[in-house]
């Protein structure tokens, strides 16, 4: 345990050194003069010596109060320039998000661009993966997260619901009967090339279908997908609003829903505590957004 006086007496003193004057560092500490003269004084009993002395309308050091004041100093520089440091690296730093790429490539990056515009000053990063990065290790303001909100020791707040849907080309099942879900191991599935952890997963988990135990997969980037599944290349999960057209003209047929339940969604989830200026930005702009349109 560090043994010194009050850090408010010895701020008060270096003051004072520094100026030669009470008035002048009781303006600069924001504080009354008796108050400095006061701190002067304790400092004073703390040490057992005279630090400071009258001379003519100023206050000049001892020899014993010129010595603490200039380590003082350098010490407080030092303070000064880890804070300032501290201060200006999380003003300058990007805000650092990570998500499903089904969340980037399906809901966020077509709207992106309206964040940009109402705050050009934030920078951000995106890492689109499905990993499930650790907030703290990996030092990331905010994670977008489907599941059901179960993240303890975070900020946890339910975004939206999510429906998803899971199509194929009317050709591919010409000849398959898809009567439940263990019957989609029938076909190939074409899947997001960062899958491991997606939405998809979660649905085949609660039907008991092993996604790794089938290996008639292709594995693309989530804005080729649509393409390949019309393309006949096999069935494949999407954002149920992105595909209702293609459904509607026979271009895809629904095999099922994945409708979220009351709990199961995508969630913000951040670290607790004091919430960076960047992330509360962000964090206003998509809750608006998801108000007028969900995924």
């Amino acid at each position: 345990m560090r043994d010194f006086p009050s850090l408010s007496s010895l701020r008060a003193f270096e003051a004072v050194v520094r100026h030669h004057n009470l008035s002048h560092a009781a303006k600069e500490l924001n504080v009354t003069h008796a108050a400095v003269a006061q701190q002067i004084k304790r400092l004073e009993e703390w040490f057992g010596t005279t630090l400071t002395q009258r001379e003519g309308r100023g206050v000049m050091p001892t020899e014993a109060g010129f010595r603490l004041g200039t380590e003082l100093s350098k010490s407080f520089d030092i303070i000064d320039d880890a804070v300032n440091d501290l201060k200006d690296s999380l003003t300058d730093r990007p805000l650092r998000i990570t998500m499903t790429p089904t969340f980037v490539n399906f809901w966020l990056m077509p709207r992106l661009g309206d964040f940009r515009k109402r705050h050009p000053d934030v920078e951000i990063l995106l890492n689109a993966n499905s990993d499930v990065v650790d907030l703290r290790r990996d030092d990331y303001d905010l994670a977008i997260r489907y599941g059901t909100g179960n993240w303890p020791s975070f900020q946890v707040e339910k975004l939206m619901p999510s429906y998803t849907s899971i199509v194929v080309s009317p050709e591919l099942i010409e000849n398959v009967q898809i009567k439940s879900p263990k019957d989609l191991t029938k076909l190939p599935w074409v899947c997001d090339i960062d899958d491991r952890h997606s939405e998809w997963h979660f649905w085949l988990k609660q039907h008991e279908i092993d996604f790794h135990a089938h290996h008639a997969k292709i594995h693309l980037s989530g804005y080729l997908t649509k393409d390949a599944i019309r393309d006949g290349q096999g069935l494949g999960v999407l954002p149920s609003n992105w595909v209702q057209d293609d459904i509607k003209s026979g271009q895809l047929v629904e095999l099922f829903s994945l409708t979220s339940n009351e709990n199961t969604g995508y969630h913000l989830v951040y670290k607790q505590g004091v919430i960076p200026s960047h992330l509360k930005k962000f964090l206003t702009w998509i809750r608006k957004q998801n108000k007028a349109t969900p995924i």
